[in-house]
Parts: structure tokens; sequence; C-alpha cells
């Protein structure tokens, strides 16, 4: 049995890496789903992630400060990316629009569990509250093949089903144009 430790996304997170950032994601992983008793703090937490994602998620609620905190920590990563040249400025800008206004149905939680032993040491940051004591690793450049997606059992949104399930499961095919275009559509009103 492996050595799994565990962090939890958005799926607009998992879009954003799989579809624009060259199936590469930017990934804060700590050593148990749940490290009741250990020294994470609630930032440090995959459960507790997934229930602040969770609960905006399924009351369709665009005001939450967890869900606004998050949108900005996107905004924040098109940035890094574009500085990077990993997209363009134009692409960027399409990106940093849709951070802030995609419905909440791509909010939807979604949990890492990674075998820590298949990522090299050099590759397992120990920075934020990970330097002070937390369980917990920072890997930059996580990439598809380095782990498994977990508690992915939304089934009612077709656009859902077709931009993340889709590509996990490995039975179709969207490019990051058309992705971009179902997105769009799905814009939320009230942000």
């Amino acid at each position: 049995m492996g050595n799994y430790y565990y962090g939890t996304k958005s799926t607009i997170d998992w879009i954003f890496g799989h579809y624009f950032y060259d199936k590469t994601h930017y990934t804060w992983l700590a050593d148990c789903f749940y490290p009741y008793g250990q020294s994470n703090p609630k930032s440090s937490n995959p459960l507790l992630i997934y229930q602040d994602l969770y609960q905006p998620w399924k009351d369709n609620d665009e005001f939450d400060k967890f869900l606004a905190g998050n949108r900005l920590n996107l905004v924040k990563g098109v940035m890094s990316k574009e500085r990077d040249r990993i997209v363009s400025a134009e692409q960027g800008e399409a990106l940093r629009e849709l951070c802030n206004t995609v419905c909440t149905t791509f909010f939807y939680p979604i949990v890492y569990r990674v075998e820590i032993s298949r990522i090299p040491v050099h590759r397992r940051q120990r920075a934020g509250s990970a330097a002070h004591g937390s369980s917990e690793y920072l890997i930059p450049d996580l990439t598809e093949g380095e782990f498994d997606v977990m508690l992915l059992d939304f089934e009612e949104d077709p656009d859902f089903r077709k931009i993340v399930k889709s590509a996990i499961l490995k039975d179709g095919y969207l490019d990051s144009y058309e992705v971009t275009e179902i997105l769009e559509r799905r814009r939320s009103v009230g942000i």
C-alpha cells in the first residue's frame, strides 16, 4: 500500500490545469484526507476545503466568501501562467474573465490522491504553513499521470460531464477553444 497525500481543488482549477496549462497542476497536498489532531491549519485540511467548496456549490451560492477567494486565487494563477508564457495575453484575459464569472457548477470539489513516493523529493516544497510544521507539500508542477481524481460523482450537468468527466475518464476529447466557448456560455449573471 502506498503512502498517499491528498489535496482538494475546485473543478474549474482542474479544468485550467488540464486544458490550458499543459495538464500541469499547482497543488497543495496533506499527508491524509482529514489531518485531525495534526498541526495542519484549516487551509491545509483537504476535508475542510472540500466542505468549503461543496456547500456553496450545492447551494449555488455565487456570493460565498470562500468561492470569492478561490476565484481570486485562480486569477493570480492565470497571471502567473501569462508571465511564464504558458498562456498568451489574449487567452489570459479570457481566463481571468472566466475566473470571475463562471457559474458555481464548475466549483464542484474534487480530491487528488498522490502516492508521494512517486514525486521526487526536489519537487516537494515546504512553504507557507508547511514551513511551520504543517504536514503538507506544495507540488507546483503536478502532472496528470501523478495523481488520481477522487469523489467525482456529479452527473447532472451535461457541460460538466463533457468538460470534466469525459477527460478524466478518457472517453472524450475537447480542445481549449471548445472548453472556453462552453464556459463562456455558463457565466453567472449575478456576479
